[in-house]
């Protein structure tokens, strides 16, 4: 089965990113969170624009309903630090999505990422004060639909692998997208302080 061969093959990629993302130790202040977001935003608004170029519909996958970029600019914007994030350049080192197969890989890391965010949700109450409607919109996922949708995601992949039958390029590409993520999230970004 196609998810615990991604689980399996991805796990090392898996482990790095959540060394250089580090997100609970961005929680410790509101100028460490903004610039988390800013560098989830230039990863997203990068890749998010590659994926819409293929039609995943016919595979029942709605990626309509499930982008990112705009909760960041949302988070962004509520956080006061719209205009500045937005001129950060975007991130260029992504994986080559030219193939359905291609897009499953990369949105297998993106999805689970969404996934994950239900933990990190409650840190940002605890923490920062933040929820869906001042900051924390982006790490809200679904909201009560997050598990029935990643359920759905799982549904979907394994039907399309499965005739597919190109194991390999779905799993070479979700390797490449944690990659890239890694890469995004170590390059330094000057994006500025809050007045608050």
């Amino acid at each position: 089965m196609i998810m615990a061969k991604l689980k399996e093959a991805t796990r090392e990629q898996h482990e790095g990113t959540e060394q250089s993302v580090s997100i609970m130790d961005q929680m410790a202040s509101i100028d460490n969170y903004i610039t988390l977001l800013s560098k989830f935003y230039r990863f997203y608004s990068s890749m998010e624009a590659e994926l819409v170029k293929l039609n995943l519909q016919k595979y029942g996958y709605d990626f309509s309903q499930r982008l990112k970029t705009s909760k960041l600019e949302t988070d962004l914007k509520n956080l006061g630090i719209w205009d500045e994030a937005q001129k950060l350049a975007p991130f260029q080192k992504l994986p080559n999505i030219d193939s359905p197969e291609k897009a499953f890989g990369c949105l297998y890391v993106l999805e689970g990422a969404t996934l994950g965010g239900q933990i990190i949700k409650r840190h940002l109450k605890e923490h920062l004060d933040l929820n869906p409607e001042n900051g924390g919109l982006f790490f809200n996922g679904y909201g009560e639909k997050t598990g029935e949708m990643w359920k759905e995601f799982i549904q979907i992949t394994t039907e399309f692998a499965d005739n597919a039958n190109n194991d390999e390029a779905i799993i070479q590409t979700a390797k490449e997208t944690f990659d890239s993520i890694n890469e995004c999230f170590r390059e330094e970004i000057s994006i500025g302080k809050t007045a608050n």
